[in-house]
């Protein structure tokens, strides 16, 4: 054996596996930290602060109803206007929202068959989201998210609760949530019902029940 050969060839070695080690730690901490879970009351509370700055909260209902314009007139929720044109001739009615109206619900469009009135609602609401409901979207780190909302009667004013019947203030709708820089879910925008990917809910774990719902009254 050559004198100093082995040395340097140990101190060598030792060399090239601290620079690994120390790379392999480096690549480490680069990589991101893996998403968040998406669980419901997340998901809920996300959508209802939108509600309450006013946005995202205009959810349309149809219904028929033979007494609703009487009703929101006697109420001076709206009125019978005149539709004019560019001159001023009237060639048609129509009714249109007071300011008292414009308090309780964003837009109208009633029928005087009563049939098929549309109202524009703006809450308050109560939201629902399913153990269930919260899905992958079509593209990379986004989440569908399934709820259902209904008019949270407790908070309702007594205007709207005049004309407006309760078992028709509900439906269900589908939000889009993706992560953002930060690493977290944000809601973006709510997805049209041909865009929704369906799924088959999976089965409860170990033979036991679903997860129960996550319900919230939640103001807009």
């Amino acid at each position: 054996m050559i004198p100093g050969i082995g040395g340097s060839s140990f101190r060598n070695s030792l060399a090239v596996l601290l620079l690994a080690a120390f790379s392999a730690l480096i690549g480490c901490g680069s990589d991101p930290p893996p998403p968040p879970d998406l669980d419901p009351q997340t998901a809920a509370n996300a959508i209802a602060q939108l509600w309450q700055h006013e946005q995202m909260n205009h959810f349309k209902v149809t219904f028929h109803s033979d007494d609703l314009i009487e009703c929101g007139v006697r109420n001076d929720l709206w009125k019978l206007v005149e539709v004019t044109d560019s001159k001023g001739n009237a060639w048609s009615t129509t009714y249109r929202l007071t300011d008292k109206g414009s308090n309780i619900v964003t837009q109208i469009n009633l029928k005087e068959s009563g049939r098929g009135h549309e109202v524009l609602l703006k809450g308050p609401y109560r939201i629902e989201v399913s153990g269930n409901g919260i899905t992958d979207g079509s593209q990379p780190n986004t989440k569908q998210v399934a709820f259902r909302w209904d008019i949270d009667w407790d908070k309702a004013s007594d205007d709207l609760k005049a004309c407006l019947p309760r078992f028709e203030l509900s439906g269900n709708q589908t939000a889009l949530f993706q992560l953002d820089g930060n690493n977290t879910w944000v809601f973006v925008s709510y997805m049209n019902p041909e865009d929704v990917i369906q799924a088959p809910p999976p089965p409860p774990p170990d033979g036991g029940s679903a997860p129960a719902p996550i319900s919230s009254p939640l103001g807009h």
